[in-house]
């Protein structure tokens, strides 16, 4: 990260293009406001106005972003909140509970924290997308935010950076197999892609928009998360991996970065750019070549082994151990680094974990990270239902969801509020039902 410059007051805000724009309402303005930091070249605003939620442009590069200071403290909450509600209810109903918290929007969004592009494309049009500010940079290539002007929806536009060379080259390769395979993968838990195409020999995926940031921003921003928060999200996580596996896609890229969560709670697994598609035929460009991201890869693949869906337990391993501890297991210097003390990788020793943890997680961090692929988790299905069950024992054990010095819970969330009422509707008409039942068979039985 560059140099960081203060300036006072010195940005724009921009207003929206019009009135039918279906854009995410703004949040009530924040009792105190945060500096703000462009994503681009990293000058820091000291500003007297609150601009959260709203699209502002630096005024020293031109960056157009839209400002969300507060997502991780809502995110945050909205884990909490969920943890709370399932103490609250009991283990009993953890199961139903868990699954109501999962329906909701699709999502595609992009890592926050990764160095945004200078945006040249913002207040351009490309096909039927009026592109309006910029969300971030992966991978693969610059993620905006985009009104579909046709359906009157905002959308994150992921737009693959234009090469001068007109052959196809790998990126695009990989471009058009991330868009197909997202969209052959319907699963709460998966983000949907809307379109994908081509305009004016620019490559574009049109995803669902949602306000939030990815695990490795979050915990980059609040630290290491609390022991339910942390099974929880890499529950839905592992469900999201298990559906791929499902369908014969082994995603081969599972990390904070590609983990995100939004303001209420919904955990969502997103770029399947490097993903393997059973019985299609491997690029020749990626043959023999760790796929991933260093660090954050399984042994076998740093060998240059074929990555199986006991890679992506290994990465979720991982991703498992950063979200409770805030820290990487492999630490290195150099990307080569990484890789080669991934090669070498050992048992993890369940008597070096934290003390504070339960057996039960203990031993899921231990099965997740052997490196023999055949020790691990067989199932990521089977994952997420042990991660639930620790989740489930640790809050009913603690009494408290992520607020150790908290006696008295708050109230539980509109959401589950809804589902609860719902849930106690429902049994109370069956029982009057079995009871209608039951008198009507006694006065038949009398006569």
């Amino acid at each position: 990260m560059g140099k960081q410059h203060r300036r006072s007051g010195d940005i724009q805000h921009m207003p929206e293009p019009s009135s039918n724009d279906p854009s995410r309402h703004d949040e009530p303005a924040a009792p105190h406001h945060r500096p703000l930091l462009c994503p681009h070249c990293k000058v820091v605003y000291d500003t007297a106005e609150e601009f959260e939620g709203k699209r502002v442009k630096c005024k020293v590069c031109g960056h157009v972003w839209r400002a969300d200071t507060h997502a991780a403290e809502k995110i945050s909450g909205a884990l909490t909140d969920v943890m709370t509600s399932m103490s609250q209810m009991g283990s009993t109903l953890l199961a139903a509970a868990d699954h109501a918290s999962t329906i909701g929007h699709m999502v595609a969004q992009s890592d926050r924290e990764a160095r945004a592009p200078a945006g040249e494309w913002v207040g351009r049009r490309l096909g039927r997308y009026q592109i309006k500010a910029v969300i971030g940079q992966g991978a693969m290539g610059n993620v905006y935010e985009a009104l579909d002007v046709e359906l009157k929806r905002t959308v994150a536009l992921k737009l693959l950076p234009t090469r001068g060379d007109q052959r196809e080259s790998l990126g695009q390769k990989l471009f058009i197999q991330e868009g197909r395979i997202a969209a052959r993968l319907g699963h709460p838990n998966i983000v949907t892609v809307f379109d994908v195409g081509e305009a004016d020999g620019t490559f574009y995926l049109a995803m669902e928009l949602v306000v939030g940031l990815t695990l490795m921003s979050l915990i980059k921003q609040r630290g290491a998360m609390p022991i339910e928060q942390a099974c929880y999200v890499l529950a839905h996580a592992a469900r999201a991996v298990a559906a791929g596996h499902a369908a014969g896609v082994v995603h081969r890229d599972v990390k904070p970065g590609n983990i995100l969560i939004d303001e209420s709670g919904l955990v969502k697994l997103t770029d399947f750019g490097l993903a393997d598609v059973a019985g299609a035929e491997e690029f020749a460009d990626l043959k023999g070549v760790p796929l991933g991201t260093p660090g954050w890869i399984s042994p076998e693949v740093a060998r240059g082994e074929k990555a199986t869906p006991a890679s992506d337990i290994y990465g979720l391993g991982l991703t498992l151990y950063y979200a409770l501890t805030g820290k990487r297991i492999v630490k290195a210097k150099t990307k080569s680094g990484m890789i080669q003390l991934q090669r070498d990788a050992k048992p993890v020793n369940i008597d070096k974990l934290p003390n504070e943890w339960p057996t039960s997680l203990k031993e899921i961090v231990v099965r997740c990270l052997a490196p023999d692929p055949a020790a691990r988790y067989q199932s990521a299905e089977q994952l997420a239902m042990d991660l639930i069950r620790v989740a489930s024992m640790w809050v009913t054990s603690n009494g408290h969801a992520g607020t150790a010095d908290t006696i008295d819970v708050g109230p539980i969330g509109p959401g589950v509020r809804r589902w609860l009422i719902t849930l106690l509707a429902v049994t109370a008409i069956g029982a009057a039902v079995v009871f209608l039942i039951w008198y009507w068979r006694a006065g038949g039985m009398s006569q």
